[in-house]
């Protein structure tokens, strides 16, 4: 397998995540799957109660996510992709953080977020470890599960607008899966433009 290529592919996030500092601990083989409902985990029958989280708004591109009361956003941004860092709050030396990314006009010949995924592993010639197609806020994702030398990774994949890709991203942990899950399936498009 190319795995290089496929960190190639979600570098700024791996980067970012890198220069915060946080802690990579070896993670559990244990993960939710997206093809689950967004609040349950594999052997965790419980849903994740989402009704009193915060929403995370992002008028310039038109989206909103919910996440947890106890933790925090931070976002920048630059002459590479926009950064949103949903950040819990540390447990030990460890801190659950899902990134989301968004590239702008990465996606200038407006393809599907299929095609444009399956252009980009080509392009790299990679094969992740794992892939798959889901529906996050009433539209067509993608998401891509690999290990690279930052440990094993979690991307799914969408379209804001028709030229901007939205990677929402995290380690998988056991312990946090059910809360990222839950975060993913919050993400809705309010604004079409």
């Amino acid at each position: 397998m190319k795995r290089q290529g496929v960190a190639s592919l979600v570098s700024m996030l791996l980067s970012v995540t890198a220069t915060a500092g946080q802690n990579r601990a070896p993670v559990s083989q244990n993960q939710a799957s997206a093809r689950q409902p967004a609040a349950q985990a594999k052997g965790n029958a419980s849903v994740v109660d989402t009704s009193n989280w915060k929403i995370y708004g992002n008028e310039k591109y038109g989206f909103e996510v919910k996440y947890p009361e106890t933790w925090n956003v931070h976002s920048g941004s630059g002459t590479g992709p926009d950064i949103i860092s949903l950040d819990g709050p540390f447990r030990g030396a460890e801190r659950p953080t899902l990134r989301l990314a968004i590239q702008p006009n990465q996606n200038p010949r407006k393809r599907s977020i299929e095609e444009w995924f399956a252009d980009q592993l080509r392009a790299l010639a990679a094969t992740p470890e794992s892939t798959g197609h889901v529906t996050i806020g009433g539209q067509a994702a993608v998401f891509m599960e690999n290990t690279n030398s930052f440990g094993k990774h979690r991307d799914t994949f969408t379209l804001l607008r028709e030229t901007d890709v939205l990677s929402l991203g995290y380690v998988p942990k056991a312990e946090y899966d059910p809360i990222y899950a839950a975060i993913v399936a919050t993400f809705r498009v309010v604004k079409r433009m």
